[in-house]
């Protein structure tokens, strides 16, 4: 048998069945940030809602978990703290700095934006016709209403002519009479 060299290799391990990065961010619970920011519980959902509604922000960077065990973000407290001190100016630096997740939602809401304008598109283009096909039956039974008139007014005439006629005949038969 002969002797074996041993090398000793350094190797750097990275770990590969890691589901989460690391969150280099502070999360804080509602009791923490009420305290930090001085608001009430309803106070914090305004200013919540106002970031996510106005200035875009996407509310998964600004809180996770629910109920009690709903944590806010250093994002969420920095943008409350300019959104109450009216600092809009630094709030927008802030949120157009803040990145993005990407929303799956936003997809699905395109697909069903594209299905109700098909929708609408085709809904819009049925009214088109049924309003053509009213405009000519309006014109149809305006041209039969004008045709009626006529006839009923030449009828009327004849009648009344003929009440007349009657009337001086029977005069004129009353004034030979006497």
């Amino acid at each position: 048998m002969e002797p074996e060299s041993l090398a000793v290799i350094d190797v750097e391990v990275e770990p590969i069945d890691n589901p989460e990065p690391e969150d280099e961010e502070t999360w804080y619970s509602a009791v923490q940030i009420q305290g930090l920011l001085r608001v009430s519980k309803a106070g914090l959902q305004q200013s919540i809602s106002k970031l996510v509604s106005i200035y875009g922000l996407d509310i998964k960077t600004l809180r996770r978990g629910a109920a009690r065990a709903t944590q806010y973000s250093e994002t969420a407290l920095k943008a409350i703290k300019l959104l109450n001190a009216q600092k809009f100016t630094e709030l927008r630096n802030l949120v157009e700095t803040t990145p993005t997740e990407p929303s799956t939602t936003a997809s699905t809401a395109i697909v069903y934006l594209g299905q109700h304008n098909q929708i609408a598109t085709t809904a819009a283009s049925v009214a088109d016709s049924n309003l053509t096909q009213i405009a000519s039956f309006k014109s149809g039974l305006l041209g039969n209403y004008r045709e009626l008139g006529r006839a009923l007014g030449k009828q009327a005439a004849a009648e009344v002519q003929l009440g007349f006629t009657e009337e001086v005949a029977a005069g004129l038969k009353k004034l030979q009479e006497s």
